[in-house]
């Protein structure tokens, strides 16, 4: 993160002061340092190739002349589309002076829409994104700062009903144990976004409950400071989650996700109960699949009691009885029957609200898990597998489609309809049933479908 943020576009900023303030003098903000506007030009930073001549802000309105009732969708530059939204944002009733006082020197950051593009879940094998997401370093980090939190983990587990491991477990996913928040002015972040990406919507959505934590005076914009994706604190909350659910527990006037790890821990569990958190439930834990196991049912929108599952032959890894457990539960395979295999609750469910990312949510209990003095996961995956590129993942969705298995869009992206999709061929194939996607089954695919 901190490499990009090396070299900032301050066109933009004079650019986007010219938008908003229609030529008056505008306030940096406090995490831009911007050269002076006297400054002669041989004396300003360069722009980067292709970028607009500062002479452009003639061209952009000031945001108080504009029409804009809803998310702007449209605009010639990154300055004219954070113009549009400072006009959507005072037909919304924000303050004007708020907008002004958020938008100043923020600018234009091609980098953010790139990430923005590329989520790492959707491609990364699981076994990779875990060895990197729980390593021991992380681990070793997570129990150094687990002493100093015991009571408060303690506290919250009583109030809210969460497991302190889990609240571990997103604590170093999301930042790293406090280590990384990230750098970037939510402001920035979101505007970047909604700009630049097909995310508008989203990007409105959040930069208007930005404004609103600046409004009611929570959190001044130039400290709100987070993710790429506009995420902030030490739990990762996006502005719409600060406002309805961040939790102030230490009673301090608002919530404090950045200083105060009562108020961090208090409004991650509240998250989590809003998800459908139950009291007493562990997550999951790793089981023994048998021989013959009807791998269709490996999803986590199939639901059986731990009595079915019983039936079928499941166990733990270690070959002793499943436990009793409330509620029902699903079998989850991330790398086919040839991977481990888990059994999980609905609080895994909960998790993943927090991340729709399955290889996110195992990182995080398993983190939350080691971090506690927990095993490792003890089955192998199937490393020497190697991954589909995104021409092999559409071909096989394509494939599908042909097939008619599977309707809708040709993305790459191998989620839970393309999962089915993939069973269902599997099973008129004669082969395990487990969804997952491989270059064996791609040319088994081909195979069958030749001519």
């Amino acid at each position: 993160m901190a490499a990009f943020l090396k070299e900032r576009r301050w066109y933009g900023a004079t650019l986007l002061a010219a938008a908003l303030m229609g030529g008056c003098a505008a306030t940096p903000s406090a995490t831009a340092t911007q050269p002076a506007a006297s400054a002669p030009a041989s004396e300003q930073a360069p722009a980067e190739p292709g970028a607009t001549p500062a002479t452009a802000s003639l061209a952009v309105p000031d945001m108080t002349t504009l029409t804009q009732t809803t998310c702007p969708k449209e605009a010639s530059s990154y300055e004219e589309w954070v113009a549009r939204f400072g006009a959507y944002a005072l037909h919304q009733g924000q303050p004007e002076q708020v907008i002004r006082t958020a938008f100043a020197g923020v600018y234009e950051n091609p980098e953010i829409r790139d990430r923005a593009a590329k989520q790492p879940e959707f491609v990364t094998p699981v076994w990779t994104y875990l060895d990197r997401a729980v390593s021991a370093e992380r681990i070793a980090k997570g129990q150094a700062r687990l002493p100093e939190n015991r009571a408060i983990l303690a506290e919250i587990e009583r109030d809210f009903g969460t497991n302190a491991n889990i609240l571990m477990g997103i604590w170093g996913i999301e930042t790293d144990f406090g280590n990384n928040f990230g750098n970037v002015n939510v402001f920035e972040a979101l505007s970047n976004v909604g700009y630049g990406t097909r995310r508008k919507d989203f990007a409105c959505t959040e930069l208007l409950s930005a404004l609103k934590i600046a409004a009611k005076g929570y959190v001044a914009p130039k400290d709100m400071i987070g993710s790429w994706a506009g995420a902030m604190g030490h739990s990762q909350f996006l502005p719409s989650n600060y406002l309805t659910i961040a939790v102030d527990r230490d009673r301090s006037g608002a919530p404090d996700l950045w200083t105060s790890m009562p108020d961090v821990f208090a409004s991650t569990a509240n998250h989590l109960v809003r998800d459908g958190w139950q009291r007493g439930l562990p997550w999951g834990f790793e089981v023994k699949l048998p021989a013959g196991f009807p791998y269709q049912n490996a999803e986590l929108d199939i639901t059986k009691p731990i009595s079915e599952w019983k039936k079928l032959g499941v166990t733990r890894f270690d070959g002793s009885p499943l436990p009793a457990l409330a509620g029902d539960t699903s079998i989850l395979l991330l790398a086919g029957h040839k991977g481990p295999a888990f059994l999980t609750t609905q609080n895994f469910k909960a998790i993943l609200k927090y991340n729709y990312s399955t290889s996110y949510a195992l990182s995080v209990a398993y983190l939350g898990d080691r971090v506690m003095g927990g095993k490792g996961i003890q089955g192998r995956w199937p490393v020497d597998e190697p991954p589909l590129n995104l021409e092999e993942r559409e071909e096989i969705q394509q494939r599908l489609v042909g097939l008619g298995h599977l309707e809708g869009a040709v993305d790459g992206v191998i989620g839970l309809k393309t999962r089915k999709a993939i069973r269902l061929f599997q099973l008129q194939a004669g082969l395990p049933a487990d969804g997952f996607a491989t270059k064996s089954l791609l040319l088994e695919m081909r195979r069958r479908m030749a001519g």
